[in-house]
């Protein structure tokens, strides 16, 4: 046995020869309490990668090793799959499926809601996420804490009741679905519903997205309504911006459900279609939701 540098996390850890020549790297940060193997001259043809090739591959790399140690499965790797890896299915692509995969990772490690999960070297852990570098994962556990779906206390992590039912999606291997809110802008502040109504979302299996005029990644509200499993439009206020979102779904296909706040009913304007759930208290809405997106109701389509 002999120390080397793993070439995806540059820890200095032991190696052992394995058959056929290959180099077996033991508890680095990609396979903590763990191993895995380069096949023979693996490890110098990495090497001999360009540096932007390698800064491409090897966090890949690195967070694949990762995964496949934290489900018990032999790791081998080659040079032919490590350069596939940026087009593998297996590899996230999104900031949601980044976030799915610590999901996915907490509820491996834990036995129900609200356990804690240490994350030990969380500075050097951020292959969890598939992440180029800390910043990201730091952006990524920020984004689950703000969906209330972990809760965190320095390096000691828990899922909640909803990132407990998003993480049971994870790790089964089935995608979450989109539903995206539309509601009328109060200065930024969420609507007194939400804190009932989100979670339920979660809860029935949905990742609730709050439209906004223009996202991060350029796209507008009506392409965000229309790349949604489903829009909720709560037309307390007659927002405009619902009617534009409910349009853009109806073309798409969208489903929608139309909510809107007792005594706010008798100002909608009459379209034919538009029955929405009508509200008094955000527990009684919660209530609705749940009995029409728990029940396994087939949601009708728009349009």
């Amino acid at each position: 046995m002999y120390t080397k540098r793993c070439l995806f996390c540059d820890a200095i850890v032991p190696v052992k020869a394995g058959p056929a020549q290959e180099e077996r790297f033991i508890g680095c940060d990609c396979a903590p309490g763990a191993e895995y193997s380069l096949a023979e001259g693996t490890y110098d043809r990495l090497g001999m990668l360009s540096y932007p090739r390698q800064r491409e591959l090897f966090p890949l790399a690195s967070a694949y090793i990762r995964e496949m140690a934290d489900c018990g499965k032999e790791i081998r790797l080659d040079l032919e799959q490590v350069e596939m890896l940026p087009a593998s299915p297996q590899v996230p692509a999104t900031v949601e499926a980044k976030a799915d995969r610590l999901l996915a990772f907490l509820r491996r490690n834990s036995e129900s809601p609200g356990d804690p999960v240490v994350i030990h070297r969380l500075s050097r852990s951020y292959n969890l996420t598939y992440s180029q570098n800390l910043q990201e994962m730091v952006y990524v556990i920020e984004m689950l804490r703000e969906q209330e779906l972990i809760e965190r206390t320095g390096s000691t992590f828990s899922l909640t009741e909803g990132g407990w039912s998003r993480a049971e999606l994870a790790v089964s291997g089935r995608t979450a679905k989109t539903c995206a809110l539309v509601f009328a802008d109060k200065g930024g502040e969420l609507p007194e519903w939400a804190g009932h109504v989100l979670p339920l979302l979660q809860q029935c299996g949905y990742i609730p997205r709050i439209l906004t005029r223009d996202e991060e990644d350029g796209r507008s509200l009506l392409e965000q309504a229309a790349a949604a499993d489903l829009l909720l439009a709560d037309l307390t206020g007659n927002p405009p911006e619902a009617y534009l979102a409910t349009g853009s779904a109806a073309a798409s296909g969208v489903p929608v459900i139309w909510t809107v706040q007792d005594g706010g009913a008798d100002s909608l304007p009459h379209l034919e279609g538009l029955i929405p759930i009508v509200w008094s208290r955000p527990e009684e809405l919660s209530a609705i939701l749940l009995q029409r997106l728990g029940s396994g109701l087939q949601l009708r389509k728009t349009g």
